[in-house]
């Protein structure tokens, strides 16, 4: 008690209140000068131009305290910068990470922030001292002297004018540079700008795309009964396949099942978030340069439905409204597995195989699409299986550090496991019902999991990583199916070995292979077509820009992983 009032008697000086909360706001531009790789110039630059700005806003009020309040919203994005950084090891808060504020579910969240208690720990610390600081300033009778503050205010202009020097240097010497990409928290506010009006979009979506149509038609004759499955898994990368190569055999089943199985080797997301990277598989614009189409153009379901087929969309994710709701639920049913069940209940994947086995008794014939949508091995890895028959451990995971990297494979390895178990069973399922089906499977993105020198963890940075690039693009065909269009078949397997975007191909094989016909098809971004061209890779940034592989951030790390298993690059 005796020290608190000690350090209390301290802050009743406004002065070194004005310092204190001159050296929290600037804090985070400090550490960035140590984490971005941007040229020195525009890391001092970084630095220079914000501090001059908080130092003459601090010279405003004669109680700093009250111009900290002020500044909140600039506090506010300095814990979270922190915490980010903590988290990815560099880049602003981007775009992207504002969104994930919105469409993360509850489970989600608690599962993250169970897992950044450092840095969660030490922005509340630091920056909930200095809410308590900033209203002790607010009471105190004594004021900053107003000497002081012109005094201040003569500096702040100078260290101002020398921050426009150095944005203006680097302007001239750097050409990549901008104050919206590279100036914390300048483009903090510009990717709120632009997460405010993609959340916008989003909101709209049924309003955007209510007069779109597919004018989709199918040319498969009506006598042939047929299902088509699309899995889209949830932070698996291939790199973690057994059927890829993978020193641990992870996907038994589907090995068991030898050249039935088409897994493409070389085949990567153009994006590492899951509410970017879905869209993009579902609809026509991940093919196209126009990332803006995914708020005005309906998806894949939509496109089978136009063409006379029964749809389907089950998901073990909860609901998180944004545009992946929205496309599953232009189904014709749609069953969202955890709606009924607690909060942070678990739900395995493979609930939605019994799920899928109940509708295909119900379909004997006609035409299907069945959209699944699982939880795979999205992070906490060993709430993905049941840990009583867990393969690989220890898998216990007291904290998410390197520390504990082996157990974090482990329980990992098993996820990929029990989405084997997922794949077979689907397959088996529609191997039952001797119809002409074919399923394919891929993720939305890989995963981070402490891999390098750079202590990466997760995915959705802000700046993309091998790991969470490379993912699985699996497909299979019943003997009904290869019988009936033998030549989709055969060029599936001529195109195995080709480099592929996910986000490319996955929607237009889909199509080709269900025999859709509709204008927004492209014969050239489809596996199964003969017509199938390979292309550039592409990444989409977090402002939305399609992007070379060599142009979206990819470090030399990431290019020795691609050259080492013999992957395109760039």
């Amino acid at each position: 008690m005796k020290h608190f009032k000690k350090i209390l008697d301290i802050f009743k000086n406004q002065q070194i209140v004005f310092w204190t909360f001159l050296a929290m706001l600037i804090l985070p531009n400090v550490m960035m000068f140590f984490t971005e790789s941007t040229s020195t110039i525009v890391r001092i630059a970084g630095i220079v131009f914000p501090l001059g700005l908080y130092w003459l806003a601090f010279t405003l009020s004669s109680k700093p305290g009250k111009m900290f309040w002020w500044l909140f919203f600039f506090v506010f994005l300095d814990a979270f910068q922190i915490v980010l950084l903590y988290l990815y090891g560099e880049s602003p808060i981007a775009v992207d990470m504002f969104l994930n504020l919105t469409t993360t579910n509850p489970t989600e969240t608690t599962e993250l922030l169970s897992n950044l208690l450092p840095a969660v720990l030490f922005v509340v610390v630091v920056y909930v001292s200095g809410m308590v600081v900033a209203v002790l300033s607010i009471l105190n009778k004594e004021i900053l002297q107003p000497t002081f503050r012109k005094l201040q205010r003569k500096i702040a202009y100078g260290v101002m004018a020398l921050g426009v020097v150095l944005i203006g240097v680097a302007y001239a010497v750097d050409k990549k540079f901008a104050m919206e990409d590279d100036i914390f928290p300048v483009n903090a506010c510009y990717n709120l700008a632009l997460s405010i009006d993609r959340a916008t979009k989003t909101f709209n979506y049924d309003k955007n795309v209510k007069d779109f149509t597919y004018n989709a038609t199918c040319t498969h004759s009506d006598s042939i009964p047929e299902v088509y499955v699309l899995i889209v898994g949830e932070t698996a990368r291939a790199d973690n396949f057994g059927i890829y190569g993978y020193q641990r055999n992870t996907t038994p089943l589907l090995g068991a099942m030898g050249k039935d199985v088409v897994a493409y080797y070389d085949a990567i997301t153009m994006s590492n978030t899951t509410h970017k990277s879905v869209p993009l598989l579902l609809t026509p614009v991940g093919s196209e340069d126009d990332f803006d189409g995914i708020y005005y153009k309906k998806g894949i379901v939509t496109a089978f439905k136009e063409a006379g087929y029964s749809t389907l969309f089950l998901s073990c994710q909860r609901r998180n409204h944004s545009i992946i709701d929205f496309l599953g639920c232009e189904a014709d049913e749609v069953h969202n597995l955890k709606d009924n069940l607690p909060l942070m209940a678990q739900l395995p994947d493979n609930a939605l195989v019994v799920e899928l086995k109940k509708h295909l008794a119900k379909h004997k014939s006609g035409k299907l699409f069945v959209l699944l949508h699982c939880y795979g091995s999205h992070f906490n890895y060993y709430d993905r299986y049941d840990r009583k028959g867990a393969y690989y451990t220890p898998d216990e995971i007291p904290s998410a550090s390197n520390k504990y990297r082996s157990n974090m494979v482990n329980a990992y390895d098993n996820s990929i496991r029990e989405t084997d178990i997922l794949l077979a069973g689907v397959i088996n399922a529609l191997k039952d019902t001797h119809m002409s089906a074919a399923m394919c499977y891929v993720s939305d993105h890989g995963e981070d999991i402490f891999d390098d020198s750079r202590q990466r963890f997760l995915h959705s940075s802000p700046i993309p990583t091998y790991y969470q690039l490379r993912v699985p693009f699996i497909l299979w065909a019943s003997s009904e199916f290869k019988s009936e269009f033998p030549e989709k078949w055969q060029t599936l397997v001529a195109n195995q070995k080709k480099p592929i975007a996910t986000n490319r191909v996955t929607f237009h094989t889909m199509l080709d292979l269900g025999g859709i016909s509709t204008s927004q098809f492209k014969a050239d971004a489809a596996v199964s077509n003969k017509a199938f061209e390979q292309k550039p890779r592409l990444y989409v940034n977090d402002h939305d820009e399609y992007r070379p592989l060599d142009d979206c951030g990819l470090k030399d790390l990431d290019a020795e992983q691609f050259k080492l298993r013999g992957l395109q690059y760039p």
